[in-house]
């Protein structure tokens, strides 16, 4: 099998290994789009009146760039140069409540500095905005309420009547799997691994896979909100180096969708077959 022309007609997955151990690191497997490009400085060496007699070519560049349709926490942790962790960590909440017989009551238990849980408080006007703040207290009072951390009961003075809205901000103790991007951690480097499809001209599929022994992220990565769909880009940089690679920026290998492993191939005389003599 000697392949020349081919064309991509679907990116499959994205695989990352660590680089010392080999272990397995995340998988991008809803990509929007990748793409690999490469650069290389030109000198010209030049004679007599500028003539052109040759030139030199040096620091060739291998980057890899993409976009993924699921936010990947994987990927998050190589660019941050984080980890998540599953422990007890903090979130801030909201709650929409009607006063009721001059009490309501929140949610969730609100923590905090004792006798200041509540971080804001305020009456919610029939627009819909912020109208007068109150203040938590040690008892009820003219603007001052007051908040039971162990029943989570919210009182209120006279003054505010029965089916008036409140909108109450306060944090809630939770365990969850926590990213902190620290400021002096940095991108991490990984083995990666892009599978893709492809065809020839006469529509036979073949498998492609470019395998990157060493890839340095970028630090610099963008999240889409808004309207729009959740995209996660990312850029990664090639390096030269890697253990038992040096000097390979990437290895590129196209197969067939059914080839059979090595342990199968019977080689005659230049001729190529499989097992059951089927020629490849």
């Amino acid at each position: 099998m000697n392949i020349g022309d081919i064309t991509f007609t679907s990116i499959e997955t994205i695989t990352a290994f660590d680089l010392t151990t080999g272990n397995y690191k995340f998988t991008l497997d809803e990509l929007q789009n990748a793409s690999i490009n490469q650069t290389q400085d030109k000198s010209d060496i030049t004679g007599k009146q500028g003539r052109k007699l040759s030139s030199l070519k040096r620091n060739k560049a291998v980057t890899v760039s993409g976009a993924n349709g699921l936010i990947s926490g994987g990927l998050l942790e190589m660019q941050t140069g984080c980890s998540f962790e599953t422990k007890p960590t903090e979130v801030l909440w909201t709650d929409y409540l009607q006063v009721s017989g001059g009490k309501a009551e929140t949610k969730f238990k609100a923590v905090g500095t004792t006798g200041a849980e509540i971080r804001s408080l305020f009456i919610r006007k029939k627009d819909g905005t912020q109208g007068t703040a109150l203040t938590q207290g040690a008892a009820v009072g003219k603007g001052i309420f007051t908040y039971s951390p162990d029943t989570k009961e919210l009182a209120f003075d006279a003054d505010i009547t029965d089916g008036t809205e409140i909108v109450v901000h306060y944090n809630r103790r939770i365990v969850a799997d926590t990213l902190v991007n620290r400021s002096d951690k940095y991108s991490e480097k990984c083995m990666l691994y892009i599978d893709a499809f492809g065809e020839i001209k006469c529509g036979d599929t073949f498998r492609i896979q470019i395998f990157i022994p060493k890839a340095d992220f970028s630090g610099e990565f963008g999240i889409e909100f808004g309207e729009n769909q959740s995209v996660h880009n990312f850029e990664a940089e090639a390096l030269s180096g890697a253990c038992g690679t040096a000097g390979e920026f990437f290895t590129y290998t196209v197969y067939g969708a059914n080839t059979d492993d090595y342990g199968n191939i019977i080689e005659d005389g230049g001729k190529t077959t499989n097992d059951e003599g089927v020629g490849e």
